[in-house]
């Protein structure tokens, strides 16, 4: 990436001509787009182009290619420091490790915590995300500004939980009681994101343990009402399932339809569990659902059967579960879960066929998390949100199916340029605009001390500790 380049992208207008666009209907060759005050004007074959737009300079890239930024359809920004801690855990590791640490995130650790997130995720790739989190206004606000400092595009949330099944999940440590004062909150959490353009609103119900079916209802008819993303954890795992059972005599899918809280402004977080007429629920209400491959392979609970809802017609999309800040090894994950777990058994040597998980992290992610109109796209009317790659690595040369090569192949250190708004805000792995150096510098103490604080119990230890074991035993 050229100081001229980035001198390109720094223009209110520009036009850009790349050996290769991710286009919505496949990929383009000798494409210009052009963009107008962060939006895109234009996508159009280079001879079009010049037709349309005479005089219009173009500024080429030889050996780029241009693809939409992915969009993580669900991430925890409280837990950004925690990390490997969860290596070898047992499953269930929302209650030893994630809650214990983000109980001690006060606004300020809330900011810190969410920039680093947020300089992984641009860094991986991720123009947008979705946070899960059920927090006050001040932990609220600093997300915020951690977000305008990066240029992130961010879906933030609140919510409420009233049931002491998993007390803290907020990550506030204040499950609010009463139904008008969630409602009271989400009100405010409206007006605050109404303050910034790249940021958008959501509510979030932890899922149908922590709330009652008042509460899953109530926020699931404001979010409708008003345009929201309403996000709730679902059919996860076997503890929950069978919770929900044994409580409501209904699995988890079911009870949220029993609350009204299915719909297009509804997004499930995980759904791997599910029956065939949960699927159909999902899938006539037009709810989404954020299939997460890594979470599903780290923490070994179920791998949601996405292949299957891309047949069916369900909205996906591709979210990390806080687990690496990578989109391309989302993708990867995405395509190897789904052959492991459903097409090795039936030999589909497709599983996707590469696409489905690239168009799941962009367009489908947008869609899911109520930004289909605005990102996931390169086409005109669209944010330009947009990834620079470099396509002369002996990684990815030569290449035969460009959206394979992503899926596989590619990688975050191909990742020349990221630009959301228009604007550039990453440039070969380092932010714009402001000093990460000094900022990991100075914050790494407090992560670490931050996590030593927190009452987290570790059930499986340290590698280290048990290679150690091992040798004792005589069986290294």
């Amino acid at each position: 990436m050229t100081a001229a380049l980035a001198e390109v992208f720094a223009a209110r207008r520009y036009a850009v001509a790349p050996d290769v666009l991710l286009a919505p209907d496949g990929v383009m060759e000798n494409a210009v787009m052009l963009v107008e005050e962060g939006a895109i004007a234009a996508v159009a074959d280079r001879a079009e182009f010049a037709r349309a737009y005479p005089g219009t300079e173009i500024a080429p890239l030889p050996g780029r290619a241009f693809i939409p930024g992915f969009i993580d359809a669900h991430i925890h920004l409280g837990q950004g420091f925690g990390k490997s801690i969860i290596g070898g855990e047992p499953s269930q590791i929302w209650r030893r490790i994630w809650i214990p640490l983000e109980g001690r995130l006060d606004p300020e650790l809330s900011y810190v915590c969410a920039k680093w997130m947020f300089l992984e995720a641009l860094r991986g790739g991720f123009t947008g995300v979705v946070n899960f989190a059920i927090i006050n206004r001040e932990k609220t606000e600093a997300i915020h500004r951690a977000a305008r400092e990066t240029g992130v595009r961010l879906v933030s949330s609140t919510g409420a939980v009233n049931k002491p099944v998993d007390p803290g999940a907020a990550g506030d440590g204040s499950g609010l009681k009463q139904i008008d004062e969630a409602l009271a909150r989400a009100e405010s959490h409206m007006e605050l994101c109404r303050q910034d353009p790249g940021i958008y609103p959501s509510l979030c119900v932890s899922g149908v343990e922590g709330a009652s079916k008042e509460l899953i209802g109530g926020l699931a008819d404001f979010c409708a009402e008003r345009g929201a993303l309403f996000q709730i954890h679902a059919n996860e795992h076997v503890p929950e399932v069978h919770a929900s059972v044994v409580e409501h005599g209904r699995r988890p899918v079911e009870f949220i339809a029993d609350c009204r809280a299915l719909g297009r402004h509804t997004l499930l977080h995980h759904a791997t569990l599910v029956t065939e007429s949960e699927i159909e629920l999902i899938r006539s209400t037009e709810s989404a659902v954020s299939y997460n491959p890594v979470a599903s392979h780290w923490k070994g609970d179920a791998v949601s059967p996405a292949c299957a809802y891309v047949e069916r017609g369900v909205r996906l999309g591709l979210g990390t579960d806080s687990t690496r800040c990578d989109g391309f090894r989302m993708l990867d994950a995405a395509e190897s879960c789904q052959r492991i777990a459903f097409g090795m058994r039936v030999n589909d040597f497709s599983c996707g066929a590469a696409w489905t998980w690239v168009d799941a992290a962009t367009r489908g992610s947008a869609d899911a998390c109520g930004l289909g109109k605005v990102a996931g796209r390169l086409a005109p009317g669209y944010r330009a949100d947009f990834l620079v790659l470099d396509m002369e690595l002996p990684e990815v040369l030569p290449s035969w199916d460009f959206e394979w090569d992503l899926v596989r192949h590619y990688n975050r250190d191909q990742i020349r340029a990221v630009v959301v708004d228009g604007a550039l805000v990453m440039q070969d792995g380092r932010a714009t605009g402001w000093d990460q150096e000094r900022f990991l510098k100075e914050q790494l103490p407090v992560a670490i001390e931050t996590v030593r604080e927190a009452p987290i119990v570790r059930r499986h230890g340290t590698s280290g500790q048990h290679r150690a074991a091992r040798r004792t035993t005589g069986n290294a």
